[in-house]
């Protein structure tokens, strides 16, 4: 793709393999989020390289990856307001640290859920045992209860 050409969103929905409607929802999610796209005289998106490959990585990070629509709109709206692009540039994402400690934070926070989750089954577990506990102690009392209570027949007799 040369630099100088525009595309419609019907071309860059064709290269990406989705929906002209839905190019159209991604670009204007972007836009919500400050990035901004050519328009020609009728305001309609012209979309260049840059914009196709921000577009593919958007999708890629949608499907592929499993990242939230929202999430990754956002993501890539702040690398366009700093400055920063997705395409194979000087400040490409593969040599921007940040991006490596944004992999090492996922990580991090994969493995505190994952400590959450099993704190939360230790809890549980123990609320379980600490109920039966309680049931068997309270069955127990009513137990010696009934044995102090006097029989009928023993009414009849004095203290």
């Amino acid at each position: 793709m040369d630099m100088g050409v525009k595309l419609s969103s019907k071309d860059v929905a064709k290269h990406l393999g989705i929906e002209p409607v839905t190019v159209r929802k991604y670009a204007s999610m972007l836009e919500e989020q400050g990035y901004s796209f050519n328009k020609d005289s009728k305001g309609w998106r012209l979309y260049t390289e840059d914009d196709v490959k921000t577009l593919e990585y958007l999708c890629t990070m949608t499907k592929i990856n499993g990242h939230s629509l929202d999430e990754t709109v956002k993501h890539i709206a702040s690398l366009y307001r700093s400055k920063l692009t997705i395409s194979d540039t000087a400040t490409s994402l593969q040599d921007n640290p940040l991006v490596e400690f944004m992999k090492r934070q996922e990580e991090f926070n994969r493995r505190m859920a994952e400590r959450m989750e099993q704190f939360e089954k230790r809890q549980q577990e123990r609320h379980e045992t600490l109920t039966a506990a309680l049931r068997e102690s309270l069955e127990t009392q009513k137990m010696i209860a009934a044995t102090k209570q006097k029989k009928w027949w023993e009414f009849w007799k004095g203290n």
